[in-house]
């Protein structure tokens, strides 16, 4: 089984968010024609072409599908992967619980990259240590962990065919002004691809992971 760990912040948090950028009307390239266009009503010579409503500029995922990766662990026999969440049932207890909050946001960033990100704020100091806590595990097993650099941020959406640059820079500049609840993450969740239908999220749970101690949650 391909076998990864997240974050899932909570489902008002991204639902939160997720209306946000719904709310963003679609903004259109500015265009030679519109300067015509004004020119024609200074004269007096009203023209209103009819016009198809603008579809969404964002390709928005579903909240059940907005999640921080955390880890990939590559195919895994259940052994394995049950000798880990056993590990890190062990091990979690001992880790942070990290207070966090969804606020800001980033477009096609890196270079080539296709999405929008809402950024995750709060105690990232401790957010490094569960995710090194997680690498650690898995690597103290002998097992593979994909060495990508960590980027504390949830994918909520991609660009399409229509996304315009004046849209994007609306839209990021509303996610930098957002701050979702703040909230303690208490579990980090092993999960697996699944093909559960379109209204369901693309993946299960393997296990979920209890982080800190018990007191504390």
């Amino acid at each position: 089984m391909h076998l990864f760990a997240a974050l899932v912040p909570p489902r008002d948090a991204l639902e939160r968010v997720r209306t946000l950028a719904a709310a963003i009307a679609p903004v259109p390239e500015p265009s030679a024609d519109a300067g015509a266009a004004k020119g024609r009503r200074l004269f007096g010579r009203r023209h209103q072409p009819e016009t198809a409503p603008m579809q969404p500029m964002l390709d928005l995922l579903p909240t059940a599908q907005m999640h921080l990766l955390v880890a990939k662990f590559g195919n895994l026999p259940l052994s394995e992967a049950t000798r880990l969440a056993e590990t890190l049932d062990e091990e979690a207890p001992g880790w942070a619980t990290p207070r966090l909050h969804l606020s800001g946001g980033v477009a096609l960033e890196p270079e080539g990259d296709d999405a929008i990100w809402v950024r995750l704020a709060g105690d990232l100091e401790q957010l490094e240590i569960v995710r090194q806590g997680v690498a650690r595990v898995a690597q103290g097993l002998q097992l593979f962990v994909d060495r990508r650099a960590f980027r504390p941020l949830v994918k909520i959406g991609t660009i399409n065919r229509r996304t315009t640059a004046p849209y994007l820079e609306e839209l990021v500049a509303a996610l930098d002004e957002f701050q979702s609840t703040s909230w303690w993450q208490t579990t980090v969740s092993l999960l697996v691809p699944a093909d559960l239908g379109p209204s369901h999220p693309p993946y299960k749970d393997f296990r979920d992971i209890p982080l800190g101690p018990a007191a504390a949650r």
